[in-house]
């Protein structure tokens, strides 16, 4: 895996959880609108190594708080970690470039 996939891949992850993230806060805000039904979010990996979210649309049920606060604590992780991951490759091509010259 080469520098750049790992951001690309990085990237397309930070994008698809950060979508997830809108999703699950629209599903809190709304969860006492007469008639909403919440959506989900499935995250997969796409054919090109990097991270693709599916939303799905609910069929009348409710929303559930306490699935909206994990799903939150899991959203934030997952952007946290691939950030790191960003972090750690322009440290790389910092000290890459330091060898170099």
């Amino acid at each position: 895996m080469s520098i750049g996939s790992i951001s690309s891949s990085a990237l397309s992850a930070v994008a698809a959880y950060g979508t997830s993230l809108n999703v699950t806060a629209n599903n809190v805000a709304n969860m006492n609108t007469s008639g909403f039904t919440p959506s989900r979010t499935i995250i997969n990996e796409d054919s090109n190594g990097g991270v693709r979210v599916t939303v799905n649309k609910g069929h009348g049920e409710e929303v559930d708080i306490a699935k909206e606060m994990v799903d939150t604590m899991i959203e934030k992780t997952s952007i946290q970690a691939n950030i790191k991951s960003l972090q750690a490759e322009d440290q790389i091509i910092k000290s890459l470039i330091d060898i170099k010259l």
